[in-house]
């Protein structure tokens, strides 16, 4: 079990939002929550709140990993795989929605899905970082719709 790097619950291992505040676990956090101010986050080890900085926690001593530009690198690798190879589905494949990557992929002969990749790519790139975690991280065609 892990904790959440916005509100502090416990959560599971694998979990990419916390269910308790929503928050995707690969953003970075801009304002504060009632208990924390926008300059501290919460360890993902033993769920102390620490600086937002900090590399390693002073509390159990587990290094913290950095959102920031992950967010950022993920959104233009999504996004240039969904310009160049959209039709067999690869941009899917890389943000871990394996369903719609398959789905890609057995319909690449018909086009469909290059035509999709390429306007999910230019829609991908446009979007600000935290638009592409809102509609796009979670691999889901063209977001809400």
């Amino acid at each position: 079990m892990k904790h959440c790097i916005n509100c502090g619950d416990q959560i599971n291992d694998t979990a990419e939002r916390c269910p308790g505040c929503g928050v995707a676990q690969t953003t970075t956090l801009e304002a504060g929550d009632g208990n924390r101010n926008e300059n501290e986050k919460y360890c993902l080890e033993c769920g102390e709140l620490i600086n937002k900085k900090a590399e390693i926690c002073p509390e159990c001593g587990v290094r913290q990993y950095s959102t920031s530009s992950d967010a950022n690198s993920d959104k233009i690798v999504a996004g240039i795989l969904a310009l160049l190879l959209g039709g067999i589905g690869a941009h899917k494949f890389y943000q871990g929605n394996i369903k719609y990557g398959v789905l890609y992929l057995c319909f690449f002969w018909t086009g469909i899905p290059s035509l999709l990749g390429l306007v999910e790519g230019i829609l991908i790139l446009i979007a600000d970082d935290a638009e592409y975690e809102r509609k796009y991280a979670d691999g889901s065609i063209f977001g809400q719709f």
